[in-house]
């Protein structure tokens, strides 16, 4: 876990700061009027491709049940929302292994730098193995070498910004885009090209400190594969967090896919400080989307995190219901402090 980093710049303008993150969350609840009235519904289930796009990475944010909008603070932000970029403090480097049902895999690896005071630039690498799956015609003979082994593969950079104009001793107001290009191997190949654009705002001065958190992600051109080009899963998050006591954070998030019901989830971190290089987290969470597929179980999600100096190891475990089988998702990240500056204090 990187140190929270904050900005101290004059003359902030509140009422517009406020003014933008309730037009960008407004924008996520406005569906689009041209698509089909089933959008944003059950009954919207399989119309959109590409949906190993909505595989979560990153053990932290997977542990406290995907409420990590408003919470993202490395590079694994290229994912949940890249205006988390903005809170890297020089540079973060993380990786993350997970074994999925049956021969299913999912990896990732991310990197951001600061560039200035203000600009985080970031790339990042998934890559989805589905395994080896039975080639065969109508009639089920098999084809050429009797399977198939089917790869996803996302290739992704990202911006992080800080909005100076809108920011003051109060406020942070930080903005960042992610652009991505597909590639999907399976009995043949297609590409697809989308992107993500989310706002976080960070508000100290209160009772209780919080952050404020919009994304749209997966806005772009789907893949084809025969005649048509199928819709990426294109979805809007918005999410606030409040921090009510020291080491603890509490995170709570609207979910609206464009290939589903809208959802919700919730979720908890609790930092202990050992001493000033070792720090270890314990996590919790629950997430609504898959609860109505599978079962109740299946929303829950724990983890667990240690950090020592500057390298965070996070574990996280998520039941898969009715499936009978759970998943465990590894990850590892490298976040270096930011150098000492007059523009910079840890919160």
């Amino acid at each position: 876990m990187n140190a929270t980093i904050r900005r101290r710049r004059p003359g902030g303008r509140r009422g517009l700061a406020l003014a933008l993150l309730a037009a960008a969350a407004a924008g996520a609840l406005r569906p689009a009027p041209v698509r089909a009235a089933t959008d944003f519904a059950s009954s919207a289930i399989g119309t959109a491709g590409s949906e190993f796009l909505l595989f979560d990475i990153g053990a932290r944010g997977i542990g406290m049940g995907g409420a990590y909008t408003a919470v993202s603070d490395d590079a694994y932000s290229l994912y949940w929302n890249p205006a988390g970029l903005a809170k890297v403090p020089r540079l973060s480097a993380a990786m993350m292994y997970s074994m999925y049902i049956e021969e299913i895999s999912y990896q990732s690896a991310a990197y951001a730098q600061r560039l200035n005071d203000s600009a985080v630039i970031a790339g990042g690498f998934r890559y989805q193995d589905l395994g080896s799956i039975a080639h065969t015609d109508n009639s089920a003979n098999p084809i050429g070498s009797g399977t198939f082994q089917p790869r996803n593969y996302v290739f992704e950079v990202g911006w992080g910004q800080t909005v100076y104009d809108l920011s003051d001793s109060e406020l942070d107001i930080d903005m960042g885009v992610t652009g991505r290009w597909i590639h999907s191997s399976m009995v043949e190949s297609a590409d697809g090209y989308g992107g993500d654009l989310g706002l976080q705002g960070h508000f100290y001065n209160n009772v209780l400190p919080y952050d404020l958190g919009a994304v749209v992600q997966n806005v772009g051109v789907g893949q084809k594969f025969d005649r048509t080009r199928d819709t990426l899963p294109t979805r809007a998050r918005f999410a606030g967090a409040v921090r009510p006591a020291r080491g603890l954070t509490v995170s709570l998030e609207g979910i609206l896919p464009i290939n589903n019901s809208p959802a919700a989830a919730v979720g908890g971190e609790y930092v202990w400080e050992i001493d000033k290089t070792v720090k270890a987290m314990m996590r919790g969470g629950f997430n609504s989307q898959n609860i109505n597929d599978l079962d109740v179980m299946s929303g829950l999600s724990m983890g667990l995190g240690l950090t020592v100096a500057d390298f965070t190891f996070d574990y996280a475990f998520v039941p898969m219901g009715v499936l009978g089988s759970s998943t465990h998702r590894f990850s590892i990240s490298f976040n270096l402090p930011a150098k000492l500056s007059h523009r910079y204090r840890e919160r």
